[in-house]
């Protein structure tokens, strides 16, 4: 029989020693992103989910230490984490695909509209076209849901531990349900639809250290709690025993999942031998930039603003593109219904009521003419930037050794070793 409430003592050392070790891997592999972050845009996507390690392994071992305090104060952050993680592994899915206006205007306009993959019901429901903006928001929000839900959620458990209101604590654990099955069903949706495009990524590591942590800690504990009902973990009062060996599991396993995020999101990858010309922000500005939460505002807010945003007219494919012979697109015909139009042979496109727009060979001059009657319509929140406006961002070129690998004194270096030869 397991001991009551706390860990054996091999154990609780085995989870200091996992948790520091797991600590000392992941907090290099981010360090090495901060001195070489080349590529801000994905790095900070990629550390913000490289964290997820650290986050869990200090409160698993809390968890070990001093259950009470834990459960109560450090779980709930963890468990919300948990979730941004979900929702910025989607945004790193979106950025290396280039971006949600590239996904809805050209990439999935080349798609046919997937079926749900939900049994016999799938086959009646409306099919997703991601090249529409309003079904690429409702996928989005069906993401994001789950992100706004989860601190609710935590506060409501709090309550109901406190106060001890059962029923309430099963409404919110039903509700605590579907919204995790829908954020993950709607994850499905966008890698069902962008799988192939997705391929050439090599997304299937990155995926795997996002769900793998989060299957760990969910169905361990399920296991744990069944162990728990039958008996063969006992409990006092104070301390619930299946609580205390799930988070030493936790701890051990820690170690693993930082590996795999050191595999999955290597900094090699934006070091100066990979990419000689590229300059890098200073350590304390990409610190400050991976930290800096103006993405995060401007995403939540297009998000909520729903079809301000996400409307036809700031997603317009270009004029020649394969909307042209998809006559069987609800997206085509909505773009219709709004009053997008084709002409001279797709050549040009127009909305009705707003004046031409150029996308294609139109000439310079009719560019010109319709530039003022394009911002007539355009929304305010499309000018709105999370970038920042200084153009004298800190950075650092690195020229006295990026010049090692340049391709030019690569080729030199070739030239000569060849006349050598010929000496």
């Amino acid at each position: 029989m397991l001991p009551e409430g706390c860990l054996p003592v091999w154990w609780q050392n085995l989870s200091f020693v996992c948790t520091f070790a797991s600590l000392a891997i992941s907090g290099f592999a981010i360090t090495k992103h901060f001195l070489n972050y080349r590529k801000p845009f994905e790095q900070r996507l990629a550390v913000r989910i490289q964290l997820l390690v650290p986050i869990f392994s200090i409160t698993c071992l809390a968890a070990t230490i001093i259950p009470q305090v834990s459960q109560l104060y450090l779980d709930p952050v963890r468990e919300v984490y948990e979730a941004f993680v979900i929702y910025t592994f989607f945004s790193l899915l979106t950025l290396i695909l280039g971006g949600e206006h590239r996904i809805i205007t050209e990439i999935c306009l080349e798609h046919v509209p997937a079926t749900h993959a939900i049994p016999l019901v799938g086959r009646f429901l409306r099919k997703i076209d991601l090249s529409d903006p309003a079904d690429f928001l409702m996928v989005k929000r069906g993401i994001l849901q789950y992100v706004w839900f989860k601190p609710f959620y935590c506060l409501g458990s709090f309550v109901c531990l406190i106060w001890n209101l059962p029923t309430f604590e099963t409404i919110l654990l039903v509700l605590y349900n579907v919204s995790v099955t829908w954020s993950l069903y709607n994850l499905a949706i966008f890698w069902k639809c962008l799988y192939n495009d997705l391929k050439r990524f090599n997304p299937w590591s990155k995926f795997l250290c996002v769900k793998l942590i989060i299957f760990a800690s969910y169905w361990q504990g399920i296991v744990i709690r069944i162990l728990h009902s039958l008996g063969k973990l006992k409990s006092d009062s104070d301390v619930d025993a299946g609580y205390i060996y799930q988070n030493g599991l936790l701890c051990v396993e820690m170690i693993g999942f930082a590996i795999l995020h050191w595999v999955a999101f290597s900094w090699e990858n934006y070091t100066t031998k990979n990419l000689p010309q590229c300059a890098r922000f200073e350590y304390l500005t990409a610190i400050k930039d991976c930290f800096g939460c103006g993405d995060l505002v401007w995403d939540f807010k297009s998000a909520l603003m729903g079809p301000t945003y996400y409307n036809y007219r700031n997603f317009e494919p270009l004029a020649g593109s394969s909307q042209m012979a998809r006559a069987d697109s609800l997206s085509r015909m909505r773009r219709l219904n709004q009053g997008f139009r084709f002409e001279n042979r797709g050549e040009q496109s127009h909305w009705v009521d707003y004046g031409s727009i150029s996308s294609g060979n139109t000439g310079k001059n009719n560019v010109e003419e319709n530039h003022d009657q394009l911002n007539e319509w355009d929304d305010g929140i499309a000018k709105q930037r999370y970038i920042p406006t200084d153009p004298n961002y800190p950075v650092v070129s690195d020229i006295g050794s990026s010049h090692r690998y340049s391709s030019d004194i690569d080729r030199l270096r070739r030239d000569v070793h060849s006349r050598s030869n010929l000496v």
